[in-house]
């Protein structure tokens, strides 16, 4: 008798024409978690208690973010080594929201909100360093932005941003090294990771010792470099229902027994891919990408309930800011991402040939192949930021 092979990641993806049709779900459905973390459960959730301290549930929803990421933007890269158009796709799913969001912020929250005048407002240097935000460098308060007499942060979720920028620079440079061809170094690099990701968490006085920043970028790119792994190896690792629930139990053993950090990069990203590519996950349609835009959006959105109408965090709260959050996520993607995302080809060209007017003295992809990538590169999907991501 002749044994059935496994079905693996590299056979549902051939079979699905390499899209995963649940991931958009996925993302927004973190995203929403996120809302529900800042707006009604804050830290000390179902999960944080679970867990004993270890995570708790907008922390979770951004490694989800980060895992999706790390399993999508590693075709493009590993196929072609195109740093200049993923670089352009990058920014252009990043930085046009973000923009405006930032100046939104700034130039129409901030007056609205703000215990100064409008003399002082802008006339305070706070003020312009919020512009920081557009580059994913950190600056969270805006001058007289206040509650109960406390400065508040105006958009704290975005600190996301610049560990998945940094992921992405990561990923590029493990391309222009050939880590991505030759996939056990890419392995290993996973490894070296998950060690310190371990050692970290596990001790206190080692954790004490290292920049924030750093703890930051370790704690959510090993996410992001499992899902790196799983597409590499996508045609070995079988896809399997009853692999997901045994990853799951394993997860949930982990975090009940203090191991959370030890489980949860080995298990989480792979139930993350298996959900992905799963039809259940996609049997709710959607047209339009929203998880972005309710990251992105959402923080702002609630820091002006609790601000203007003086509500307490709760399941009220949450669905008022959650509600007006996909309202206006809706529009950030039809008048500004979807629009960016339009020029992804053009802006590719045009920064090409830009590079080789200017004597780069290396061969540059020429268009008509950059058309043929373009067309064939359908896994590249974009990040929730978390997105988280």
């Amino acid at each position: 008798m002749i044994p059935v092979r496994a079905t693996t990641i590299g056979d549902r993806l051939a079979v699905l024409s390499a899209r995963g049709p649940g991931f958009d779900q996925i993302r927004l459905a973190a995203a929403l978690v996120v809302v529900g973390h800042h707006a009604w459960w804050g830290v000390n959730d179902v999960l944080y208690r679970f867990s004993g301290g270890f995570i708790q549930l907008g922390l979770f929803a951004v490694i989800i973010f980060f895992c999706v990421s790390g399993f999508l933007l590693a075709p493009g890269l590993a196929r072609s080594g195109d740093l200049v158009r993923f670089g352009v796709n990058r920014a252009l799913r990043i930085l046009p929201a973000l923009f405006v969001v930032v100046i939104t912020s700034m130039f129409v929250l901030g007056p609205a909100l703000t215990t100064y005048s409008l003399a002082e407002y802008f006339g305070s240097a706070e003020l312009y360093l919020y512009l920081k935000n557009v580059l994913t460098l950190m600056s969270h308060y805006l001058p007289g932005v206040m509650r109960h007499g406390q400065e508040v942060q105006v958009n704290g979720p975005l600190w996301t941003l610049n560990v998945e920028v940094w992921s992405y620079a990561m990923l590029a440079a493990l391309s222009v090294a050939g880590f991505l061809r030759q996939r056990v170094l890419t392995v290993i690099s996973f490894a070296l990771v998950y060690l310190a990701y371990v050692g970290l968490a596990l001790s206190p006085s080692l954790r004490a010792a290292c920049p924030q920043r750093l703890l930051d970028f370790i704690g959510l790119f090993v996410y992001f470099i499992a899902g790196t792994n799983l597409y590499l190896y996508r045609q070995t690792i079988p896809l399997s229902g009853i692999g997901a629930a045994v990853a799951s139990g394993f997860a949930l053993i982990g975090l009940a027994s203090g191991m959370g950090a030890v489980a949860l990069p080995l298990c989480v990203p792979y139930v993350v891919v298996y959900l992905g590519l799963s039809e259940v996950t996609s049997r709710v349609p959607l047209k339009h990408d929203l998880s972005y835009g309710v990251y992105l959006i959402h923080s702002p959105v609630i820091l002006a309930f609790l601000t203007v109408f003086d509500l307490a965090a709760g399941w009220p709260l949450a669905l008022l800011a959650g509600s007006v959050t996909l309202i206006l996520a809706y529009a950030s993607w039809r008048f500004v991402e979807a629009p960016a995302l339009k020029q992804k080809a053009s802006v590719s060209r045009w920064v090409s040939s830009h590079i080789a007017r200017t004597g780069s003295g290396r061969g540059v992809e020429s268009e008509p192949a950059a058309g043929r990538h373009e067309q064939s590169n359908s896994l590249t999907g974009t990040i929730g930021a978390g997105a988280a991501e």
